[in-house]
């Protein structure tokens, strides 16, 4: 039997953007990666959180990907990797819609189902980072060092749409007895050159 009594996990900041064109160090990019935070409550729905969208529907947006989370305690690693300071670098800088405090790829089990305000939703895999955040950051070696350091976040089904909001704690409903964490899948299904 799991124990599920762990640390609070905090839905920090909830975001979403829809594509459009930015400006990027090699010009303008259709894209939805740069989300904004959401001050209202907010429908989860089973494909995607109202608002939000992607630009490449064949990689992102499918059902076990319908939501990306990235922990902020990453944040303030990746400002000093790439001297950016918090305003040119806030949270939803990864394409997520969940910013979390609280947890992160060491703490967070594949098959983990959490419920968050009315909604319910398990964890997936690993977000395996594409191309896009290296071209909007102006930083060639971006998706390497974020899977060379398992940073990557994470991906989460969701199973019983509902309302969510920044500030919800996430409840563990559920925990496999045998499950790997998000970076030990990573590591073993999806990394490669190891050093």
């Amino acid at each position: 039997m799991v124990r599920l009594s762990l640390m609070p996990a905090t839905l920090l900041s909830l975001l979403a953007a829809m594509p459009s064109e930015i400006p990027t160090p090699g010009g303008l990019l259709r894209t939805g990666m740069c989300k904004q935070g959401l001050l209202q409550p907010t429908m989860l729905g089973l494909r995607a959180l109202e608002g939000d969208g992607c630009e490449d529907e064949v990689h992102h947006g499918l059902e076990d990907q319908a939501v990306c989370v990235m922990p902020v305690k990453h944040y303030s690693w990746w400002r000093g990797q790439l001297n950016f300071s918090a305003s040119h670098f806030p949270l939803g800088s990864f394409g997520e819609n969940f910013a979390v405090e609280g947890q992160d790829e060491s703490n967070v089990y594949v098959g983990d189902i959490y419920r968050i305000g009315e909604a319910e939703v398990e964890v997936t895999k690993p977000r395996v980072p594409c191309s896009t955040l290296n071209k909007v950051w102006g930083c060639k070696d971006m998706v390497a060092l974020m899977g060379r350091e398992g940073i990557t976040g994470w991906y989460l089904r969701v199973l019983k749409a509902g309302m969510v909001a920044s500030g919800q704690e996430f409840e563990l409903l559920e925990r496999q007895p045998h499950a790997l964490t998000v970076l030990q899948t990573w590591e073993t299904k999806y990394r490669k050159g190891k050093p």
